[in-house]
């Protein structure tokens, strides 16, 4: 069934934007065909009724990692990053924070700002087809020493220079934050205060990874 995620709901309907209703109508859903509407995390089977959708049932849908996973990568090139945003939101990710670091490329940091809407879109259409309960937050652009502020329990820090870390196949548990950098990596000084914030420094192998990729890899690492 067709999936959208619904902010206002009328004792037992939900109203329709007119982007869900221009979608219903492209798709020429049937009268007795129904869909799902997701609202405060659950979802619901609705029918439509001038557009309007009526609710005739709630699930125990939950496909959600009981866990808070926050990214914290690099801006990078805005397509590469779009990439990124939709596979990050069908991994499990909760938050995504735009990362401004010394290697960060300048020419990308205002671009990036225009294009945070289209980032939410691509992520809103992404969790309507993973079947995720929520929308994942997608922020504005953060300081590589403003995000150091932010605490958790378990962070770690992709880098590929570091002998003594993490292997590449070990498995991430519980609430986590993990920083990704951009091209040509975090600088060293930037290392150093990540360690001694009490980041754990994970390798991704031999082999140097872009971006994205070495996002991905370490969101396919969690264990549910």
């Amino acid at each position: 069934m067709y999936r959208f995620f619904v902010e206002k709901r009328n004792n037992n309907k939900f109203e329709l934007t007119k982007e869900i209703i221009n979608h219903l109508k492209a798709i020429r859903l049937k009268k007795d065909e129904r869909f799902y509407c997701i609202y405060d995390q659950k979802y619901f089977i609705c029918r439509l009724d001038n557009n309007e959708a009526i609710i005739e049932e709630e699930t125990n849908i939950n496909n959600e990692n009981p866990n808070e996973i926050v990214l914290f990568i690099a801006i990078i090139n805005i397509k590469r990053f779009e990439w990124l945003v939709q596979k990050a939101t069908e991994l499990g990710v909760k938050k995504i924070y735009p990362l401004i670091t010394k290697n960060t490329n300048i020419k990308y940091i205002d671009i990036f700002r225009k294009k945070i809407d289209r980032l939410r879109e691509i992520s809103k259409n992404a969790s309507e087809q993973s079947f995720r309960n929520i929308l994942v937050e997608i922020n504005e652009p953060i300081s590589f020493n403003e995000a150091m502020k932010i605490d958790c329990k378990n962070k770690y820090i992709a880098h590929e220079k570091e002998k003594d870390s993490l292997k590449k196949d070990y498995l991430f548990e519980g609430h986590s934050i993990f920083f990704v950098g951009p091209e040509g990596g975090f600088d060293e000084l930037e290392i150093k205060q990540a360690v001694n914030n009490n980041f754990k420094i994970v390798s991704l192998g031999k082999r140097i990874l872009r971006s994205e990729t070495a996002a991905i890899f370490l969101l396919s690492r969690i264990k549910e």
